[in-house]
């Protein structure tokens, strides 16, 4: 836009969609119109033209443009505003604020929410503003399609961004050009990014530090003495952290608390380590928390629990109206509530779209010899149980005490440089399966006694000590 269209669309005059400002000492005025102009039919502010449509012009400096990036936070939950600094003079600029009709409606600046009514703005009326509410709460599928401010691509984890191109190429999801893609492609690829601005897909997905800004990226893992929540805690714990950390702090968790049985097959020299469940479908029904709840609930969360008797996953957001929880177990499409995040996943091969998950969740257990699955709504959320073919020991922890004292100090010993789970099982005289390692590690962490360095494949090992 330049100072000629400013003047042309001066001349139809304040309207439902254009609002005059002589000067920015009116800017709270300016961003209550805008707020208005998000729960309506859009506009334009500008700042720099009197009410009789002179344009008169605004003086900048950095303290005006700070003010404006001020007063633009203050719109809940975040939208796409445009500023444009428009030269009128030699010393002088119009400023325009314009945006489009917003699509999580209703809004709110400095916790008002506002409409235009034909050249005037106002505040919502209760009842429109409860209208509103119940609006947007149909749409929880397109939370993940929200602008975020508080985070950037330099807040992202980049290596585990190129981690899940680099899956997603290898199992044919996307073409193999995509391997080139820097960070800020393969954002666009997968729609997580608005001219330049991420959405909160992107946050949840590949965040490097989830704050305070979204304290429902939350996983909390408890393990029960006994069939009931009344039982002490063995283990109790939370964590937050996007989709793929609280993933690996999952699968650390239940490495740590389910029981391995091992065995060996007439055919096979090596030693065969069962869980008592197999991995695929709690794995699967994690991921399926991660793609499929309701992250507009700042208080929700994912809550892994293990009892004697059985495992329970459950997360925040009930089923889509499309879905009953008896079709969980019969043929059914697939309705996902957060299509961003899942599409990361499908390509990964970690998920379908075509509605299977459960049905291969209870086919797995049953094929395993284990009850099948069951499903649950309660509390505003989704319950998975896996039920277990015995009774689990409710002792600290799985770690037979008599083998784990004679690992400890060789495996202290081995430590005093970084190694990794499968390095020391290579190097112990007498070593366990992997995950006997993976617990002792573990164990040893709770202890104090060694710290861990990295993530995933990448994890490393090292005695605090040494």
């Amino acid at each position: 836009m330049n100072i000629n269209e400013i003047q042309a669309l001066i001349t139809e005059g304040e309207s439902e969609t254009l609002e005059l400002k002589k000067s920015t000492a009116k800017l709270n005025a300016a961003f209550e119109t805008i707020c208005g102009f998000l729960n309506g039919s859009g506009g334009t502010v500008l700042i720099g033209v009197s009410d009789n449509g002179r344009i008169v012009g605004q003086t900048m400096s950095d303290s005006t443009k700070r003010e404006i990036a001020k007063e633009i936070s203050k719109i809940v939950p975040p939208a796409q505003i445009d500023v444009h600094y428009i030269d009128c003079d030699a010393t002088k600029k119009v400023i325009t604020l314009s945006t489009k009709t917003g699509e999580h409606a209703p809004y709110t600046y400095d916790s008002r929410p506002f409409q235009r009514n034909q050249s005037s703005t106002q505040k919502i009326s209760q009842h429109l503003y409860e209208q509103l509410i119940v609006e947007r709460g149909q749409l929880n599928h397109s939370w993940e399609e929200v602008l975020t401010k508080e985070y950037g691509i330099d807040s992202l984890d980049h290596d585990e961004i190129y981690r899940t191109i680099t899956i997603a190429v290898q199992n044919r999801r996307i073409p193999a050009s995509a391997i080139s893609d820097n960070v800020d492609a393969i954002l666009a690829r997968y729609k997580l990014i608005n001219n330049l601005t991420l959405k909160q897909a992107a946050v949840v997905l590949f965040a490097k530090d989830i704050g305070q800004h979204y304290p429902q990226c939350m996983l909390k893992m408890a393990r029960f003495k006994g069939t009931n929540k009344l039982g002490e805690f063995i283990d109790n714990q939370q964590t937050f952290g996007n989709a793929f950390h609280l993933l690996n702090e999952a699968d650390a968790f239940l490495q740590r608390h389910l029981p391995i049985a091992s065995f060996f097959d007439v055919n096979q020299f090596e030693r065969i380590d069962k869980p008592a469940l197999p991995i695929f479908p709690v794995r699967e029904a994690l991921i399926n928390a991660i793609c499929h709840r309701d992250y507009s609930t700042r208080s929700g969360s994912i809550s892994l629990a293990i009892y004697d008797d059985r495992l329970e996953i459950w997360n925040n957001g009930t089923l889509p109206k499309e879905l009953k929880l008896e079709d969980l177990s019969e043929e059914h499409q697939s309705w996902p509530r957060n299509p961003l995040i899942a599409s990361i996943f499908y390509t990964m091969r970690l998920i379908e779209k075509w509605g299977r998950g459960t049905n291969k969740m209870i086919e797995t257990c049953l094929a395993n010899d284990l009850p099948a699955p069951t499903f649950k709504e309660y509390s505003g959320g989704i319950a998975v149980t896996f039920g277990f073919k015995h009774p689990m020991s409710t002792s600290k922890n799985n770690i037979p005490k008599s083998d784990f004292k004679r690992r400890r100090e060789e495996i202290l010993l081995l430590l005093s440089t970084p190694l990794s789970a499968s390095d020391i099982c290579e190097k112990l005289q007498n070593p366990p399966s992997i995950r006997t390692i993976q617990a002792d590690l573990l164990e040893l962490q709770n202890q104090g006694l060694v710290h861990q360095m990295g993530k995933g494949k990448k994890t490393r090992w090292k005695n605090k000590n040494a």
